[in-house]
């Protein structure tokens, strides 16, 4: 789906605009000018730029990217959305029209969550969102796309658990939508000792699929707090998405997120924690599944800012048909962060000659009590497992799908919420998007 090249491009009065329709207070609109100015004094990523030496964006017109409008608005969930599998206690649709919360269940209404549209919660409720939007999760400081999230984003959800809420079923927010830009934005906090789930979908809406899904998804994880967090792409295979993830993790937090990536043309996501205070625990998961020529490239960073904190990070994809990823991850451990335990681990299996997968570990340690270590695998189909398994009446399809659901399993382990962990299997050897496109791959 290509972007209207004829259409206007956006302007700083876009900002104006669409703080003047959202009605949004004075704070919020200077932040977002603010924004829009550094979108406009930061140079287009280019191949010379470490982050995107192996990313290729001339398909992006800059010049030619419009605002959504707020008429995009989006009926209900999705069918492909797995809603009654999840079964969720908040469901809140997203779109370029705003945040609808669709359901409340009696078990979060007791525990005082709260999850509103992100331009009302800025209204009726700055406490929760003037502190933490775009600032010291997702900033508009780090690069084209952030800055222009921060400055228009359209179709925004907050979300947050209060103090000692403990919520059983997770907390569903669906992005979808078809106008040609879409820009989800999802703040979601946690307070102290409170613990919940949250899986955030990118869906296409009924209507059709986006040209580009440009979002940002800030977390912050207050002291004792346990969340486990999903963010699923399962956009159809023409759309092209790019994703900005940062979790802030207080004092003896643990967080345990996991990214799924099966849609999309391109995808490029940044996904980063940061552990702030001692003793938080992070544990990053990322599975990916590509055919065609479908292009994933993951960047992630384990910041390490405190003492005693530990960081377990595994990525692992499945490529086919003339699919390619990009994984490049590095664990940063700042001076004062003594005792750290982290570590990373991308692995890769390629089911096609025609396949290429990079991965590029990297280290930046400045503290000396550490344990820091890191690895990388790219493997192919092991004849003698093929011929195991076809000598059993598995048909050599049947064999090659067994073995690509056991390689994921290493993933799914690690996710704590056995419903989203089922759902989350489910996406990945499931035949969708589109079947995998016929089973062509």
């Amino acid at each position: 789906m290509a972007i209207d090249a004829r259409a206007p491009g956006l302007t700083r009065r876009s900002v104006d605009d669409l703080a003047d329709a959202q009605r949004e207070p004075d704070w919020l609109r200077a932040r977002r000018q603010a924004a829009w100015d550094l979108y406009e004094a930061t140079p287009n990523p280019r191949r010379t730029d470490e982050e995107w030496r192996r990313t290729d964006l001339r398909w992006l017109q800059w010049e030619s990217l419009t605002p959504s409008t707020p008429q995009d608005v989006v009926g209900g969930v999705p069918a492909a959305v797995p809603t009654a599998a999840l079964s969720p206690s908040i469901t809140v649709l997203v779109s370029a029209a705003g945040a609808r919360v669709i359901d409340v269940s009696p078990e979060a209404q007791s525990a005082g969550v709260v999850a509103l549209d992100l331009a009302e919660a800025a209204r009726s409720r700055p406490e929760l969102v003037r502190d933490h939007l775009s600032t010291t999760a997702v900033s508009p400081e780090q690069g084209k796309f952030q800055a222009l999230n921060a400055a228009l984003w359209q179709g925004g959800a907050l979300v947050h658990v209060p103090r000692g809420a403990v919520l059983a079923q997770p907390i569903l927010v669906v992005a979808c939508g078809d106008a040609a830009l879409q820009q989800p934005h999802l703040l979601a906090s946690l307070g102290e000792g409170a613990q919940a789930s949250i899986v955030e979908w990118w869906a296409d809406s009924e209507a059709g699929s986006p040209a580009l899904v440009n979002g940002a998804t800030e977390l912050f994880v207050a002291s004792g707090a346990q969340l486990t967090y999903a963010h699923v792409q399962a956009l159809a295979l023409d759309a092209r998405s790019v994703l900005s993830q940062r979790a802030v993790v207080g004092r003896d937090a643990t967080l345990a997120s996991t990214n799924v990536t099966v849609g999309g043309r391109f995808h490029k996501a940044r996904v980063e924690a940061s552990l702030v205070e001692p003793g938080a625990n992070v544990v990053l998961n990322g599975a990916f599944r590509l055919g065609r020529r479908q292009f994933v490239d993951h960047h992630t960073t384990q910041e390490h800012l405190a003492t005693d904190g530990t960081s377990d990070l595994l990525f692992a994809g499945v490529l086919d048909g003339r699919a390619r990823s990009v994984y490049a991850g590095t664990i940063v451990v700042d001076p004062e962060a003594q005792r750290t335990n982290a570590y990373q681990n991308n692995r890769n299996l390629l089911l096609n000659s025609g396949t290429r997968a990079d991965s590029i570990p990297r280290l930046e340690i400045m503290a000396d009590d550490v344990r820091c270590t890191h690895g990388a695998t790219t493997s192919t189909l092991e004849p003698s497992h093929l011929y195991y398994l076809r000598s059993r009446g598995l048909s050599e399809a049947q064999a090659r799908e067994l073995i690509v659901e056991g390689y994921f399993e290493a993933v799914l382990d690690r996710v704590p919420h056995e419903g989203v962990r089922d759902v989350l299997r489910e996406v990945l050897t499931g035949q969708t998007p589109a079947d995998r496109d016929a089973a062509g791959n």
